[in-house]
């Protein structure tokens, strides 16, 4: 009699589902409306969704009572796991809505977190594990990340082209992804969230919408259907740089998204764009990268394409078959299209992501992101120095810096000893202060101010060298903290603005070699230049004309003054909150 085989064990492997699409773009007989993403859970998953990192609370919009969640089915044998959603087409219903606003969350989550960019788990900004998602939280025309709940709200609309229906931001995969993003940023860099200038606030936009663009690059359906319509050419892929189309749509007018990233906006010749808008001003940052993320793909695309071009040819040599046509290239072109755009993303988030980790602490204009972009992937990729030529010349061509070497990192002037016990410094805080204190001078810290040490971080990533070799690269990112204060010319309202300054270390583990050095200090050369100082004259002109519009309500305990000096907290938070 054979022996009985043992039972399969039950896999750790779930599978989620989230609309690939906005409702009101999805095609015509789509057999559903739901992308799926499988992941393997390594915490308990409960009917919600919650998990440990994040959970849905479903608000009825008529009663404010919490709803039933979604049923999760846990896997069993080889099966999947997954949560219950009764109908792929039905995005009217609750269910719909909890499980696809909880899987983009989650699978945004996963692209930072993967070991080519952050190479660790995220950690939110305020004191806590998990993440609420509100996916009907009211009839607003908006949806925001707010640190103090904790939470990310979705509003709704009426829908403009069908009366009686509704446009729900949960549904949009880009404004989920956008708030989600907001929430990873306030992690890594939580002083912007207190930011009081225009560019420190826009850049926090920049990198949410392009948190969106890499969500719908890696979806599957939208992926295809957008390589189909467009012959493979980003140029025209409207379905990657227009951003929440629909609910654009809802609130301006038809043919017009939320966000246009494939944009000529430039600091230099604003055309009608208002510089003291931070949604406004951030499509000059958007702008320039979406170019870099058009012109990897083509750059890839070309080289996948005379690739597999030398081979068709040499085969059909061979055969003795007849040359390739004007249509059978093009064809050859197309099929290496999909695959060329997935190398591009991958490239470009690791360009554009990693950097937020080199970021100094404190406010920051553009040009400090674009030399933490150029000194993070200097790191990483020393021989492919293409893609941050064309990033220097994005920001001089839009006016964010006056030339390409402002990029260029600053050599920081002195070497840390050899024996230096990297250990110690990322787990001691005493020894990290220790060692601020040794080196304050070097760090840019002004004498008898107090400082605040950062957590520390060991970041070990793998990257991908020019030739398609894997290689990785382990440094400590050590950073300080201090307050200081900005003095306003014209004194019409406040003397002076609250303003948080630090510097980034970048330390090779291995050689410890100080790699990096950044700094929002005044004292550093890079915040002498004209991009600074503009970017100081813009904070001021901002506050007032919030004070005076009165969107900063002086005496509110976000906007205080104190012995003449201008506190203010939250303030993308409250711009926000206000539709602005």
């Amino acid at each position: 009699m054979a022996a009985k085989k043992p039972p399969v064990p039950d896999t750790k492997v779930v599978k989620l589902k989230y609309m690939d699409t906005e409702p009101g773009h999805a095609a015509e007989g789509a057999k559903t409306l739901m992308q799926g993403w499988e992941f393997t859970a390594t915490e308990p998953m409960l009917d919600g969704p919650v998990s440990r990192r994040v959970a849905v609370i479903d608000l009825d919009p008529d009663t404010g009572a919490v709803m039933p969640g979604a049923r999760f089915v846990a896997p069993k044998g080889r099966t999947p796991g997954r949560y219950e959603v009764k109908s792929e087409l039905d995005f009217d219903s609750a269910g719909f809505k909890q499980v696809s606003v909880y899987t983009a969350v989650m699978k945004m989550m996963s692209i930072f977190e993967t070991p080519d960019v952050l190479g660790r788990k995220l950690c939110w900004a305020f004191n806590g594990e998990q993440l609420l998602v509100v996916p009907r939280a009211g009839k607003m025309a908006n949806a925001f990340y707010h640190r103090d709940s904790r939470s990310l709200q979705f509003f709704f609309v009426d829908d403009p082209t069908k009366p009686g229906k509704l446009v729900h931001t949960c549904l949009s995969p880009d404004i989920v992804a956008h708030e989600t993003t907001h929430a990873i940023l306030d992690g890594i860099a939580p002083d912007l969230y207190n930011a009081t200038s225009p560019q420190s606030l826009a850049m926090h936009e920049a990198i949410a919408d392009l948190g969106a663009v890499m969500l719908a690059v890696r979806t599957d359906r939208l992926l295809r259907q957008v390589m189909l319509e467009t012959g493979g050419e980003m140029r025209t892929a409207e379905a990657f740089s227009r951003i929440a189309q629909q609910f654009g749509e809802a609130l301006y007018g038809e043919g017009r998204p939320l966000r246009e990233l494939f944009n000529r906006a430039s600091m230099s010749k604003p055309r009608g764009l208002d510089l003291n808008a931070p949604h406004d001003l951030s499509t000059v940052l958007t702008g320039a990268l979406y170019a870099l993320l058009v012109d990897e793909y083509e750059t890839i695309r070309e080289e996948d394409y005379q690739d597999k071009l030398k081979t068709e040819k040499a085969k059909r040599k061979q055969d003795g078959r007849p040359a390739l046509t004007t249509e059978e290239k093009d064809d050859l072109r197309f099929s290496v299209s999909g695959f060329a755009l997935f190398k591009a993303s991958e490239k470009f988030k690791r360009i554009a992501f990693r950097a937020l980790d080199y970021l100094p602490p404190g406010e920051i204009a553009f040009a400090d992101y674009g030399r933490a972009m150029v000194a993070a992937d200097t790191y990483s990729n020393p021989d492919d120095p293409e893609p941050r030529e064309f990033i220097k010349k994005e920001f001089v061509r839009r006016g964010m810096v006056e030339d390409a070497g402002k990029l260029d990192p600053v050599e920081p002037g002195f070497d840390l000893p050899a024996d230096l016990d990297l250990e110690q410094l990322a787990r001691s805080d005493w020894a990290a202060y220790k060692f601020a204190e040794t080196w304050r001078k070097e760090l840019l810290i002004p004498k008898n101010t107090p400082f605040e040490v950062r957590p520390r971080l060991d970041v070990t990533r793998k990257t991908w060298r020019k030739d398609g070799v894997p290689a990785m690269t382990r440094a400590l990112l050590f950073k300080v903290a201090w307050q200081d204060a900005q003095v306003f010319q014209s004194g019409d309202f406040v003397s002076e603005v609250a303003v948080t300054r630090g510097t980034m270390l970048a330390i090779d583990w291995e050689t410890r070699k100080v790699c990096t050095l950044l700094s929002s200090s005044p004292d550093h050369s890079t915040q002498r230049d004209a991009a600074t100082v503009r970017n100081n004259a813009m904070r001021e002109t901002f506050l007032a004309s919030n004070i005076a519009d009165g969107l900063l309500e002086l005496g509110s305990p976000n906007v205080q003054i104190q012995n003449g000096t201008l506190r203010v907290r939250a303030m993308g938070q409250m711009l926000h909150m206000m539709g602005h």
